[in-house]
């Protein structure tokens, strides 16, 4: 779960009429969950690994998404066009690319164009100017909700790596420990119990690293 304030520390926010918006100040932000992005089968090989989707915590399968520019909260299960409905909902996540230690949401089928404020406080994708202004809005701190510690924080990781299970990679490591710790002939199942929770434990903390990688580092 994460939650997301500009570079002056106003909270991304969604409106009664599902618009995405910037709040007044700190305090109004929704909670997103972020998950591998809905186009991620249409996205070359070299960005899946930073692509993502913002899923809305509180409603399932209702994510944000560009229309007409502008930032809402729409389901996908409602939609007309799913295809173009899983392109608008998916971004590119940057790391460091205008200020070090913000990140940065390009659309996946606008490239350079970016997520930021415009002048009503509504957010909007709008094509990257090489300007102090479009840096400064365009630029976002993404923390865990209820917890003090940024987006790329391993612990955080640890805590929250359950969401990303679907994900294959995931999936292979889960039965390749299982399989190992089973095919080991120990004498006693408490032995047995505690090299299997060892060996999870130890995988657990390779595919954080892996996500910490992916969502943060790329």
């Amino acid at each position: 779960m994460v939650q997301l304030y500009d570079k002056s520390g106003r909270a991304v926010t969604v409106s009664s009429s599902d618009t995405v918006t910037m709040s007044a100040n700190v305090q109004g932000a929704t909670t997103f969950m972020m998950v591998p992005c809905r186009a991620l089968t249409t996205v070359p090989d070299s960005l899946r690994r930073r692509c993502v989707s913002l899923m809305d915590a509180n409603r399932a399968d209702w994510y944000v998404r560009h229309r007409g520019y502008y930032l809402y909260v729409h389901s996908e299960n409602q939609t007309e066009d799913l295809p173009l409905f899983q392109a608008d909902s998916s971004f590119l996540l940057h790391t460091n690319t205008f200020y070090s230690g913000y990140y940065a949401l390009e659309s996946v089928n606008y490239p350079d164009y970016y997520i930021k404020p415009h002048v009503n406080g509504r957010l909007k994708i709008t094509r990257k100017s090489q300007t102090t202004d479009y840096y400064d809005t365009a630029s976002f701190r993404i923390y865990y909700s209820n917890s003090s510690s940024e987006y790329d924080g391993l612990i955080g990781c640890l805590l929250h790596s359950v969401q990303y299970i679907r994900t294959f990679w995931f999936i292979i490591l889960d039965l390749l420990t299982s399989v190992v710790a089973y095919i080991l002939l120990f004498d006693s199942f408490i032995v047995n119990f505690v090299a299997w929770l060892s060996i999870r434990f130890v995988c657990c903390v390779f595919v954080c690293l892996s996500v910490h990688r992916i969502l943060g580092k790329v």
